[in-house]
């Protein structure tokens, strides 16, 4: 009896024992698996707000490199007698530094489309491509951004950059070899908002040349024609002096010489604070001996 009371006793716990851990070990499993999805769930949560810290890049068209460039570096390996070519973004094309016909077309394979790269339209559809150097393009994109932001709804359009042939219709045409648009680094600008007319009277209806006199020096573009320099009257017969006078006076005409000589020409560095012209300025500088004869300095 006594011996029977024993073998039942024994029974009895190791049932009570392995209940017990039957109950315990499920609600064990539950607390590691629980554990487990917690941590799951806030390094998954981690890793998310990781990745909302990573800004997703934005393809956008070239923009110009901090440095300023250096104005005199040359910038195309066309040819030409026209000694200014050699002096890069202050290049002279003029009726006294022409250029020849195979430099003109060898210029304009380096040359790239504003419309295509840059979403600048041309305004005058007969005109062509708006075809322009490659840095120039660049600050010409990141001034017409300027623009835009100060006259939100505003498009600057071009009328007109490169040019392969020149005309013979009076003082404002120049002949094929002289006109500033064989540079490359030039185009008429215009905000049609305000008239589709090229009109030098029309100036202070027209805020966005304005707008150009008063800014572009800041990305490297300066007015090529000003009024001061233009030589006399447009009636006159044209006078490119070796003064430093242009013979034209154009509100809309827009040349790329790089930040540092465009800073020192709009502010007058070279004449008394006031606004400058190319042909004066390299004169001053010291690149050109003489304006009239086409000679440049051995520098």
């Amino acid at each position: 009896m006594k011996k029977r009371l024993t073998e039942f006793l024994i029974v009895f716990l190791a049932f009570v024992i392995t209940a017990s851990l039957g109950l315990l070990i499920p609600k064990y499993m539950n607390n590691v698996f629980d554990s487990e999805v917690v941590d799951s769930e806030e390094e998954t949560k981690e890793e998310i707000e990781k990745e909302e810290d990573v800004a997703i890049p934005i393809e956008e068209p070239e923009t110009p490199k901090k440095d300023k460039p250096v104005d005199t570096k040359p910038v195309t390996n066309a040819k030409s007698s026209n000694c200014t070519i050699k002096d890069g973004y202050l290049m002279l094309i003029n009726p006294n530094f022409h250029v020849e016909p195979d430099f003109i077309a060898a210029r304009k394979t380096e040359l790239i489309s504003l419309s295509y790269n840059y979403g600048i339209m041309e305004a005058n559809p007969n005109n062509g491509d708006n075809l322009m150097d490659p840095i120039a393009a660049a600050y010409l994109y990141e001034m017409v951004k300027a623009y835009k932001a100060d006259y939100p709804g505003h498009e600057l359009m071009t009328r007109s950059c490169f040019r392969s042939k020149g005309t013979n219709c009076g003082r404002l045409c120049l002949a094929t070899g002289t006109t500033d648009h064989h540079t490359g680094l030039t185009c008429d600008l215009i905000d049609q908002s305000y008239g589709s007319s090229l009109d030098t009277s029309l100036y202070n209806q027209h805020l966005e040349w304005q707008w150009l006199k008063a800014n572009s020096y800041k990305y490297g573009f300066i007015d090529r024609f000003p009024s001061a320099w233009s030589g006399g009257p447009m009636s006159e017969p044209m006078n490119v002096d070796e003064n430093g006078s242009t013979g034209l006076f154009e509100t809309w005409h827009y040349r790329f010489v790089g930040i540092t000589a465009a800073t020192e020409i709009a502010t007058g560095k070279y004449n008394n604070g006031n606004y400058d012209s190319l042909e004066h300025y390299l004169k001053a500088r010291g690149i050109i001996t003489d304006l009239k004869t086409a000679v440049c300095s051995d520098k």
